[in-house]
């Protein structure tokens, strides 16, 4: 189990703890955890060969960038985890496999999911100004036929208030 790279550490952080490594190598040994030259906090990286030439890498990134750290280790950076992280936290995990496609069916299957929730709330949101403007355009015939003498009693408006402002969605909540 070689999943914590210790470097320089130079903010002397105290790495996770050994049954966290353990549970990270359980669930991808691929993933390794280094503290950052840049901050108080850890870089999570997966293990994959680079794509990139070696030169390019020194000449090109920081001299002491936590990416070409990570790149002499031969990892790609995946997230940040504070360093006052709650490693009791299960969400870590869930965190993790939200964020890898190959654990929810591939990447088509995540696109699908994605487009099908953008898909959603657009949906949603039409819905919404759908029914306002049915409200406003029945007011509005409404309050044309008291104008025209069509209606014998009094205007008011039946549109419900749900905090609606000047434009379509925009609530004040």
């Amino acid at each position: 189990m070689n999943n914590y790279y210790p470097d320089i550490n130079r903010f002397k952080l105290a790495g996770p703890p050994k049954w966290w490594l353990q549970a990270l190598w359980d669930f991808d040994n691929s993933l390794a955890v280094v503290p950052s030259r840049q901050g108080f906090f850890y870089r999570l990286a997966q293990r994959r060969p680079l794509s990139l030439k070696e030169e390019f890498v020194k000449d090109m990134l920081f001299k002491e960038s936590d990416t070409q750290m990570l790149a002499s280790y031969g990892l790609i950076p995946v997230t940040t985890i504070i360093a006052t992280a709650n490693w009791d936290n299960p969400f870590m995990f869930e965190e993790l496999r939200r964020r890898s496609p190959h654990r929810m069916g591939g990447a088509e299957k995540v696109n699908q999911m994605i487009e099908a929730q953008e898909k959603a709330e657009e949906l949603k949101k039409a819905s919404e100004i759908d029914e306002r403007n049915e409200y406003l355009t029945r007011d509005a015939f409404r309050y044309y036929k008291m104008k025209q003498g069509l209606r014998s009693t009094v205007f008011s408006p039946k549109t419900p208030n749900k905090g609606y402002v000047h434009g379509p969605l925009l609530k004040t909540k």
